[in-house]
């Protein structure tokens, strides 16, 4: 895990905006260099 870069989260803006992304739909895409496969990025409500 690590921190994302500007330039990787306008990738992938870049991506879903393309036509490569045009078989994709009503996805929730996460940019944060994998702290939502963590028990960090998705803590349980108190």
């Amino acid at each position: 895990r690590r921190n994302v870069t500007i330039q990787e989260v306008g990738n992938a803006a870049a991506f879903m905006c393309s036509d490569l992304a045009s078989g994709i739909t009503g996805e929730i895409m996460y940019v944060d260099g994998g702290f939502n496969t963590t028990a960090l990025g998705n803590p349980e409500p108190a």
